[in-house]
């Protein structure tokens, strides 16, 4: 299981990269075929927009995995170990809702675009779309697992 776990963190990685720097390459192209050489690309700006998504969404799966979200620990801070462990407990609750219906409504979205073809590129919308029930479920998994940890430092510092 653990190694199932580092190969998805690799992958996940590894897409959260070439996500963002294939982004980067088809504006910096698109910028320079169009400024430079006045030949612009009829498609790069189309498959920048849809890497963008990709990248946010795998980046919101890479701070999950992290911890990494912002967050406002004002009143968790002057907790002790049990009112943090509840308060861990409320945002992986919130977390695993929302990834819960993000899931859901992801399904949808991207059965209904399966058989709607991109404008300028040779896949269908459903691809782009696939990226969200993916996230949802990755940062589902996670927000079960902090949820997890927290309870067990609840159940621990519990007083006997």
């Amino acid at each position: 299981m653990l190694r199932l776990a580092r190969a998805a963190t690799r992958v996940v990685d590894a897409l959260a990269i070439a996500s963002f720097t294939g982004m980067f390459l088809c504006v910096l192209g698109q910028v320079v075929l169009r400024y430079v050489f006045d030949r612009p690309l009829v498609w790069s700006d189309e498959l920048a927009r849809y890497l963008f998504v990709w990248c946010a969404f795998l980046g919101w799966i890479v701070a999950a995995r992290r911890r990494s979200h912002l967050a406002i620990g004002v009143i968790a801070e002057r907790c002790g170990s049990r009112g943090r462990a509840l308060f861990a407990l409320a945002a992986s609750a919130a977390a695993l809702i929302f990834a819960a219906l993000l899931f859901a409504y992801g399904i949808q979205i991207t059965a209904r675009n399966l058989d709607i073809g991109t404008v300028a590129l040779f896949f269908s919308f459903g691809f782009v779309y696939a990226i969200v029930p993916i996230a949802a479920l990755a940062v589902g998994i996670y927000a079960i697992v902090d949820a997890i940890a927290a309870w067990q430092i609840f159940r621990i510092d519990a007083p006997r």
